[in-house]
């Protein structure tokens, strides 16, 4: 302890560059329960969820490192993980973030895994904080990825010029072969805008090979969220390859330390709708208890698989309850 102290100090007196470590992480649990109409009909019993579509979140831990290199620029790093708070696993699979970045006046240029800039520009208008009952995510994914993270990507990002934003991420034929199922290259850009009571975010990806059957059309978000004062409203329009496409809008109403959040999200391809109603309420800055209810609405219409099958997006409709507690730290 003294040697490091020792050390410590002589790095101070001798003006060496020092990086910034900082260990963070969140704690969601919730308990919760899903009734599933039609045929079969049934419902789960209540029971503790961790890292399901009834938190806010997952729960995680992370570590992240900045370094100043002097000249406006720096270096970042960091990896962050899921933990289960049910029984305390964690897995390799479950790694969030592990990346490398280097930014300065000229942007920033990031290599590694990553949450994808199409998830980025959703994140600029989702009124939820990309939790994981959103509907907009449970119906559309994230510009119509159901996985928000891309592995071995390499992205640059834009400085900011007058509140527009824009990344482009790329992952090369053989980094897709192996991490990527088999789908070879892929682009994954977005276009942001954060101005005033204004958030905007254009969200685009696609894949140089599709899986058999699929659309080898693009994938597209365009949403935007307006802060009122007393509310928040928020809306986009959603154009998935395939026959998925359709909108949302929703509200989010602050009161005090509660927080309340309606949210539709339709796929006019499928003839489904997924509703969303929310309640939190802020014990502190870093921690909140919430409920929420969500309906993933039963498809009326069949339509070509990515597997080239016909079917049902959804087989029936589904109530989902959560009542949970999340701490940031």
């Amino acid at each position: 302890m003294k040697k490091s102290l020792i050390a410590l100090a002589v790095l101070a007196a001798s003006g060496a560059s020092m990086a910034q470590v900082t260990l963070y992480g969140v704690v969601d649990v919730a308990v919760g329960s899903a009734n599933y109409s039609g045929a079969p009909a049934s419902v789960t019993g209540t029971q503790m969820k961790g890292n399901d579509v009834f938190n806010d979140g997952n729960s995680r831990w992370g570590i992240k490192v900045v370094e100043d290199l002097g000249g406006g620029m720096k270096f970042t790093g960091q990896f962050e993980q899921n933990i289960n708070y049910e029984d305390g696993s964690t897995a390799t699979t479950s790694a969030r973030y592990a990346y490398g970045q280097l930014s300065g006046g000229f942007g920033a240029f990031k290599y590694g895994r990553t949450l994808s800039p199409s998830f980025f520009g959703a994140a600029a208008w989702e009124l939820t904080g990309m939790a994981n009952f959103s509907a907009v995510a449970n119906q559309f994914g994230w510009a119509g990825a159901l996985n928000p993270r891309n592995s071995s990507e390499f992205s640059y990002t834009t400085p900011n010029m007058g509140g527009f934003s824009a990344t482009l991420g790329y992952i090369t034929e053989q980094d897709g072969i192996q991490t990527n199922g088999l789908l070879g290259s892929k682009f994954d850009a977005n276009v942001v805008y954060s101005g005033g009571p204004l958030s905007a975010g254009l969200s685009y990806w696609k894949n140089d090979k599709v899986a058999a059957g699929a659309s080898t059309d693009g994938n597209y978000a365009l949403g935007a969220s307006y802060n009122f004062g007393s509310f928040i409203l928020a809306g986009s329009f959603q154009d998935a390859a395939g026959d998925s496409q359709g909108w949302t809008l929703g509200a989010r109403v602050p009161v005090g330390a509660w927080a309340f959040t309606v949210d539709v999200a339709q796929d006019t391809g499928f003839d489904d709708t997924d509703y969303l109603l929310y309640a939190g309420y802020s014990l502190s800055k870093r921690t909140t208890v919430y409920f929420d209810y969500r309906r993933d609405g039963k498809s009326g219409k069949t339509a070509k698989l990515a597997s080239g099958a016909m079917g049902a997006k959804t087989a029936q409709d589904t109530d989902f309850y959560g009542l949970g507690i999340r701490h940031n730290f």
